[in-house]
């Protein structure tokens, strides 16, 4: 699959800052790529990448700001086009997305944008990026549905679906997206002619079974990556509880792991992640320390890169015990001479507690960050700390409350649990604090619980603790 365009079609609505010569490289690239993939495999790149930007858009406004912006690939790749062909079309898609009736999907923050004018709008509008809480997973179609929709409208199928797909994976790799759409659809085309064969659809999803798992590990990882606060700190603590890694060790796969995510969640081509994930199981299953890691680790480290990563990510975390979280009154925490003080003091608050999902973990590892940050900054270091100390105390409080109620989440079958949690939540707003942990457990114990989700709902566990104070 082509992927050289899909870095290059922000250039269509983002003009470039590089002068006429940085337009004329832009508009030479996305030209070879408009020619070499055809249009339509140039729309559905495009109905990728505004899908996963405008995810609450619907199918209509999506694929009329695809159509725009594909007419005006082809119009100014023709020979004759003028050389400001791409940034005339660019201003003029500018003041339509401002338009009172503009037809483009209806983006929280586009108000503000259109209070700009020229350039300062156009770098307003492509910046950007839809934040509410995830969409649900596509649901799987059976067979007759599969074929009942491709076969009413084959031409348009695939560019539903890459809508559909993209959206509910908006923080993955748009390359990602394409190669899925282009197999779901080559299902499609095989399986439903004459007529649904079963057998055909079993080897068809045979063969998609482990690209489907490993986009689903993907997404997890990239949402909690661009949505979690202090998710390098959450990475730390988890590596360290699965594996059983000292702090030092911790750290550095976690500060690996997210520095590639970092750098190609959001990148179009999926090559800069596959690099990265290669790169990372070598860190992972270094040589140096695999003789003291686990049988079932060493097990997923003679796997290939990317299986070697699932496989490490549904290893069972068992409960460890690491020296006593220091007192956080010292204003050691603080000092440039002690590296890596508050990160230290973040990873022993959170690795003891193997029940809690990176979601709910950053979270109270955040507040933890936040609290003893805003006293590095005060006159009194000391002082601060010993007066935010039952604050902090509370926090880690918190964090052995979640990881019980998740243990017991997974131990009780869910009316006992229910019926748990109303005896052991008592007093003024009983019902709305027993309803706010049972959210939090249905929803956020599992280890791929949705990440912004997820961090909402143990900030209000959170806000319930406090008023209760």
């Amino acid at each position: 699959m082509r992927n050289t365009a899909l870095i290059l079609i922000s250039a269509l609505i983002v003009p470039t800052l590089l002068g006429d010569k940085g337009k004329n490289y832009a508009k030479e690239n996305v030209c070879q790529e408009l020619k070499a993939i055809g249009i339509e495999k140039f729309k559905e790149m495009v109905t990728v990448l505004y899908s996963q930007k405008f995810p609450n858009g619907t199918f209509q406004e999506v694929s009329c700001v695809a159509d725009e912006m594909t007419k005006l690939a082809e119009k100014c790749c023709k020979d004759d086009a003028s050389p400001d062909c791409y940034d005339k079309g660019a201003t003029e898609i500018s003041e339509k997305s401002c338009g009172k009736d503009s037809p483009f999907p209806k983006h929280p923050g586009i108000e503000q944008c259109c209070t700009l004018q020229g350039q300062e709008r156009k770098l307003c509008l492509a910046s950007l990026r839809y934040t509410a809480d995830e969409l649900a997973s596509l649901t799987e179609p059976t067979n007759e549905e599969i074929c009942t929709e491709y076969t009413k409208d084959k031409k348009d199928y695939a560019v539903r679906y890459v809508y559909e797909f993209a959206r509910r994976h908006r923080n993955i790799p748009a390359g990602f997206v394409l190669n899925a759409t282009q197999n779901h659809v080559r299902m499609a085309e095989r399986c439903c002619r004459p007529a649904v064969k079963i057998s055909c659809f079993l080897q068809e999803r045979l063969q998609m079974q482990s690209s489907n798992i490993f986009l689903r590990f993907l997404s997890n990882v990239c949402n909690n990556q661009v949505n979690l606060k202090s998710f390098k700190f959450g990475l730390s603590a988890y590596y360290g509880n699965l594996l059983g890694l000292s702090f030092e060790e911790a750290s550095v796969i976690s500060s690996r792991f997210h520095s590639g995510l970092e750098k190609c969640c959001l990148k179009p081509q999926p090559e800069c992640m596959i690099e990265e994930l290669t790169s990372f199981q070598k860190v992972l299953c270094s040589e140096s320390k695999l003789d003291a890691m686990s049988g079932d680790f060493q097990k997923c480290c003679k796997k290939p890169a990317l299986d070697t990563l699932l496989c490490v990510d549904d290893l069972k975390r068992q409960p460890r015990q690491s020296p006593d979280v220091a007192s956080p009154v010292s204003s050691k925490l603080c000092e440039e001479a002690q590296p890596h003080g508050i990160d230290r003091y973040l990873f022993l608050s959170g690795v003891n507690h193997a029940s809690i999902s990176l979601p709910v973990l950053t979270t109270v590892l955040n507040r933890i960050k936040n609290t003893v940050m805003a006293c590095c900054s005060s006159a009194d270091i000391t002082m601060c700390l010993t007066e935010k100390e039952s604050k902090l105390k509370k926090s880690q409080a918190l964090l052995s409350k979640l990881d019980e109620t998740c243990s017991r989440y997974f131990r009780l079958d869910l009316p006992v649990f229910k019926t748990l949690m109303q005896k052991e939540v008592q007093g003024e707003g009983g019902e709305k604090r027993t309803q706010a942990w049972l959210d939090l457990a249905i929803s956020c114990c599992s280890q791929r619980s949705p990440a912004q989700l997820c961090q909402k709902l143990t900030e209000d566990i959170i806000k319930y603790d406090d008023d209760t104070v």
